[in-house]
């Protein structure tokens, strides 16, 4: 189980870095930011220390106060694949929307091969809609016995 559950905090992690990263890049806002998430798990028991887990994450991205993307809202769905040997494998999207209403994607993705997980953002509506960046980001697990929650901490590259 708590190979599950790093997985679980690696994913949400990657989830919301990615999102907070890709509003920053087109209209030159924070370099760098934190994800604020909570999430729910289901997990499918694949063999003997194998499992495959979708993950439904919620949260805030939290930047510079001025910024266009402060206090946006994100909505992610992922999934990490946790191996007999320890390794995982994460991936998802998430959909970013800022206070009025303009929205991103951000597809991001870790593995245990990987010192950092990475995202892409993706413009879809208004002043985001010419939106290309790309970051890593570092997840902190914060969950509990009873509540799945985390905080990203993403850098844009470009």
């Amino acid at each position: 189980m708590s190979a599950v559950k790093s997985v679980t905090l690696m994913a949400v992690l990657v989830l919301t870095v990615s999102a907070f990263d890709r509003a920053h890049a087109a209209w030159g806002g924070a370099a760098s930011g934190y994800n604020s998430m909570t999430c729910e798990t289901s997990v499918l028991a694949l063999d003997d220390n194998h499992s495959l887990m979708t993950i439904r994450g919620k949260g805030l991205v939290v930047t510079t106060p001025s910024s266009p993307d402060h206090m946006s809202h994100i909505e992610c769905l992922g999934t990490v694949e946790a191996m007999p040997d320890k390794a995982f494998k994460a991936s998802g999207y998430c959909v970013v929307t800022d206070r009025e209403g303009d929205k991103w994607v951000d597809r991001w993705w870790a593995d245990s091969t990987m010192p950092k997980g990475r995202w892409e953002d993706t413009g879809i509506s208004g002043k985001y809609k010419n939106l290309h960046r790309t970051g890593t980001y570092v997840y902190t697990d914060r969950s509990t016995p009873s509540a799945c929650e985390g905080m990203s901490a993403w850098e844009v590259d470009r």
